[in-house]
Parts: structure tokens; C-alpha cells; sequence
């Protein structure tokens, strides 16, 4: 591709490859690289198509499988998207031992944590729950608790 689409992909300084001279020799062009029992193909599997580079970094595609994978010598994966991405699965996994969003964050369906919550806000009002709150357990607050804006922490019957 090099009209439209514009596709950058040169052989390495050594790398065996295929050349078409033309009839003079002085113009010509690379076909492409040739494996060898050195430079051995990076999969042996035929429904793979994928690229591995020099720091171990791979991206594959199985069609047999149907599998995506991206993986090793990765430091950064940077997506940069002028709209909107949307990520549609039937169920989506993040295993890292910290996550940080830098934005608001909008859970459309029901919010279900398993590790135990903690946070902090800004200034005034820094939670507010529209409905009803069923709470099993004991509450413990440092500060006021106010019902219809009475104070109610030092309520005693």
C-alpha cells in the first residue's frame, strides 16, 4: 500500500530478501524476505498471521480460533479516538493491580463490589443516592448524621 492506505514495513539492515532488477540491474525493487533456518517464521501455525519484533512484543490473529492477542515487551498502548469507543463483549476483564479513570464514570447497570470501598470528595455535597439504601451491618460515622436535617447522632431511646 502505498497510494491511499499508506503501509510502512522495510526489512532489517542483513535481512535476507528477494529482489526484481531490471534488465539493465540498476533499478529494482524488494519482493519481500525469505525465511530461513536462522530467520525461522515467528508462528508455525497457518491460520496465524501475526508480527513479532525484536524486543518480543507480538500481535497475532488466529481465524481458526478466532483470537486476538497482544502481548509481550509492551510498556504503553496508547488509543487516541477523536469520538467515542465502544467496546462490545459479552463480558470485560481489566486484571491490573491499580485503575485510574480521569473522568467521570457512569454505570448504567447495577454497581456490584466485592474488595470494600473507600473514597473522598470534593467540597459540599460530595455523595448523593436517589432511592432507598438498605444497609446490612453496622454504621460508624465520625460526623453528623442528619435526618430531615435534625441531627441524629446523639438520638437515644
Amino acid at each position: 500500500n502505498t497510494q491511499d492506505n499508506k503501509d510502512y514495513w522495510l526489512p532489517d539492515v542483513g535481512e535476507q530478501v528477494e529482489v526484481l532488477l531490471d534488465a539493465n540491474g540498476e533499478d529494482g525493487v524488494i519482493l519481500g524476505a525469505v525465511y530461513s533456518d536462522v530467520d525461522k517464521p515467528p508462528f508455525s501455525d497457518k491460520n496465524i498471521r501475526g508480527t513479532r519484533f525484536a524486543d518480543g512484543a507480538e500481535y497475532s490473529y488466529n481465524r481458526k480460533t478466532h483470537t486476538l492477542i497482544i502481548r509481550g515487551g509492551i510498556e504503553h498502548i496508547v488509543i487516541e479516538c477523536g469520538a467515542d469507543v465502544v467496546l462490545k463483549t459479552q463480558k470485560a476483564t481489566i486484571d491490573a493491580p491499580e485503575t485510574e479513570l480521569t473522568g467521570d464514570l457512569r454505570v448504567r447497570g447495577k454497581l456490584i463490589y466485592e474488595g470494600g470501598m473507600a473514597g473522598s470528595g470534593g467540597e459540599g455535597v460530595t455523595a448523593t443516592i436517589h432511592g432507598n439504601i438498605e444497609i446490612k451491618g453496622n454504621v460508624h460515622a465520625t460526623g453528623s448524621m442528619l435526618s430531615d436535617g435534625e441531627n441524629s447522632s446523639h438520638h437515644s431511646h
